[in-house]
């Protein structure tokens, strides 16, 4: 397993992280069996991957608790990464959440702390000045952000430096590379990649568009048309797919799984 440092901290962790949210089983994974989710955790470490990425949202809790009960005995060989509860970005409700992540997972103190959606209607100030009062008091280590686009990834700019933005980046998932990509290294932001795979597309265990459970079939590569979609966009499940097939020639000329 290669490990990194992230930029401006000292955390040293693998370059592929274990993603959570699934841990909790929801409309979008399936139902997940609890004993499955702790022993994936343990596999995962075993393999040299000791970077977790959760949140509250994940089952309502339910992700960070599997991942502490997963870490148990063995929290000092892991970087966890939490959020904070998406809606919640008032100064009492950045700590309140923060105390509900701590319980949840069993631990301390959170090694990286982000902001998983921009908000509107608090300040980004207030939200970030109770983040850096949480660092301060030690139960969070460092502070980064998700989802933050060009504009707001400047607004913060403006207070403070994040250590890392967490972005969808993928070979189907490239629109980062125009402003945010050049932004982040310019300014030395650690880049955390979501959706690697995009949501399992490519691994081609689908062949066409309708073999996509709705769940995962929400993002503008697919039709607006589908049951879970909200961008009432056309999509673009032709190209998409076409695209797969590439992939999938050119690993098995290869010998490699798509993945």
């Amino acid at each position: 397993m290669q490990h990194t440092t992230l930029p401006n901290t000292d955390l040293h962790v693998s370059r592929i992280a274990m993603g959570c949210w699934a841990l909790a089983g929801d409309m979008n994974w399936g139902e997940q069996d609890e004993q499955a989710s702790v022993d994936a955790v343990r596999a995962a470490l075993d393999a040299g991957i000791n970077f977790f990425d959760t949140a509250p949202a994940y089952g309502k809790g339910v992700s960070e608790q599997r991942l502490g009960k997963g870490l148990a005995g063995r929290r000092d060989e892991a970087v966890i990464a939490t959020k904070l509860t998406p809606g919640r970005m008032s100064d009492e409700d950045v700590v309140a959440s923060v105390e509900q992540s701590l319980t949840d997972l069993g631990t301390d103190h959170v090694d990286l702390l982000q902001i998983h959606w921009a908000g509107r209607e608090v300040p980004l100030s207030e939200t970030w000045g109770a983040m850096q009062r949480l660092r301060d008091a030690g139960k969070v280590r460092h502070l980064g952000v998700c989802n933050f686009g060009i504009g707001d990834l400047n607004e913060l700019l403006e207070l403070d430096t994040p250590a890392t933005d967490q972005l969808p980046y993928s070979l189907l998932s490239r629109a980062i590379e125009h402003e945010l990509l050049p932004r982040c290294r310019e300014r030395e932001i650690g880049l955390l990649c979501y959706g690697p795979l995009m949501m399992g597309l490519l691994t081609g265990k689908w062949m066409d568009a309708d073999e996509v459970p709705a769940g995962r079939a929400r993002t503008r590569h697919f039709s607006g048309n589908r049951p879970k979609a909200r961008h009432g966009e056309a999509g673009h499940e032709e190209v998409v797919f076409e695209a797969i097939g590439r992939v999938r020639d050119i690993a098995r000329e290869s010998g490699h799984s798509m993945s």
